[in-house]
């Protein structure tokens, strides 16, 4: 809520001046100890932000509403987004800084997210932030003082500490031809990160092994979707029976595609799992893949709690027996079975999603058709899985060394032929 005061001063031209005071929001009033928090409907829910005293924060409940419905983002990008913002709601009650002080000195919250380990429950507990995770929190921070701003609840003076305009190029130069110089903003406060390299990937050792450790087909197939058909987790816990086609053809279910593919739809369930492309997109499967959702439906009618959901992975025991099976629930299974294979090391979903776009690289595969496959919207998210790895490099310093080798025996045999 705006709370502003207008004073009016007459003046001898009879001119009438209006100042608007844009009040300061304070979060003094709030109790530390905020936390994320979800807010759920019959049919809808989205992730918001209370104090201490299970009060909401006004002006990020705002914000968080406006990107869940206003936006469209997922339900799990507002869980992140309401989990920083809570992280800086710590920070100001703590140092005593009002919203609008804490964006002038806002070096000061950077500092201590890089030199504070993290508090959470969790993977990652008591480590220090990574600079990509610093830089993540601050963007939920920045946009939020956007919306404030637009809404009338802090003055534009926050923005320009935040940001600084300059001339430059709205996208990097080698994505789109033709750009024209324009004024654009930069953040003021990021922290420089290392040029991302080759995502880590799953040795197939590692992933007979992974499938060596399962003890249903179920579990066998979510392996299988992750890894063999580049699924996020998300995507593979939203999927419905009817979006699996394992015959050659699909006609009597009227789809003109051939072969046995799977649709990915666009979906949110509420329990967490989402599909975060927004574009449809159809995924062949493997020998493998059909393979092991074969024997998983017929696994699944043993389940006969499971029999009125449509969701193609259920749970097969718990409470929660045929039940759909949520994002948090596959991260669980996937860390049991990496340590029953005796890996050494949690494989997660995004790795073995990193490992099926590293395979088709591998194979010839072009970007745009790995773009395809990984629904990535834009082609930049791509071009990582075509950096050249630690093989490539070496075979082209052993290529010019070879070359090096004939020009240098060529030039003695050239020399000695000379002499005689």
């Amino acid at each position: 809520m705006r709370l502003g005061a207008c004073f009016q001063r007459g003046c001898p031209s009879g001119v009438v001046l209006t100042v608007h005071v844009v009040p300061e929001i304070d979060l003094a009033a709030h109790q530390p100890g905020f936390r994320a928090f979800l807010v759920r409907g019959e049919v809808w829910a989205y992730w918001t932000v209370y104090d201490g005293a299970y009060e909401p924060v006004e002006v990020a409940d705002a914000y968080l509403r406006r990107l869940r419905f206003g936006s469209g983002m997922a339900l799990g990008t507002t869980r992140m987004y309401a989990s920083n913002l809570a992280l800086f709601f710590e920070f100001c009650v703590a140092t005593g800084r009002s919203l609008s002080r804490a964006a002038l000195e806002l070096d000061r919250f950077m500092h201590y997210l890089v030199v504070t380990p993290i508090e959470r429950r969790g993977r990652g507990q008591g480590q220090l932030r990574s600079r990509e995770r610093v830089n993540h929190i601050l963007v939920a921070v920045r946009e939020l003082y956007r919306e404030a701003v637009a809404r009338g609840l802090l003055g534009g003076e926050v923005l320009r500490a935040l940001f600084r305009v300059e001339r430059g190029l709205r996208l990097p130069v080698g994505v789109a031809e033709g750009q024209e110089v324009a004024l654009v903003t930069r953040p003021r406060h990021r922290l420089r990160t290392a040029t991302r390299g080759r995502p880590a990937t799953v040795s197939m050792e590692q992933f007979a092994g992974l499938m060596g450790a399962c003890r249903t087909w179920r579990d066998r197939s979510i392996l299988a979707l992750l890894g063999r058909a580049g699924l996020r987790r998300g995507e593979a816990v939203t999927l419905r029976i009817s979006d699996v086609h394992l015959a050659e053809s699909s006609h009597e279910v009227g789809c003109a595609e051939p072969g046995p593919h799977l649709h990915v739809l666009r979906r949110e369930d509420l329990d967490g799992g989402a599909a975060k492309s927004i574009d449809p997109r159809i995924v062949p499967a493997d020998d493998l893949l059909v393979f092991c959702l074969d024997r998983y439906l017929l696994e699944r009618t043993g389940v006969w709690e499971a029999a009125s959901c449509d969701r193609l992975l259920v749970n097969l025991d718990s409470d929660y027996r045929g039940r759909g099976m949520t994002p948090g629930r596959v991260g669980a299974l996937l860390c049991s079975l990496s340590r029953c294979a005796g890996l050494g090391e949690v494989v997660t979903a995004h790795r073995l999603r990193h490992s099926f776009a590293s395979e088709l690289e591998a194979s010839g595969a072009g970007l745009v058709l790995i773009q395809e496959l990984l629904g990535h919207r834009q082609i930049t998210s791509t071009q990582v899985y075509v950096q050249p790895g630690a093989a490539a490099l070496r075979a082209a310093v052993e290529r010019s060394w070879s070359r090096t080798q004939a020009i240098a025996t060529a030039a003695r045999e050239g020399a000695g032929d000379a002499e005689r």
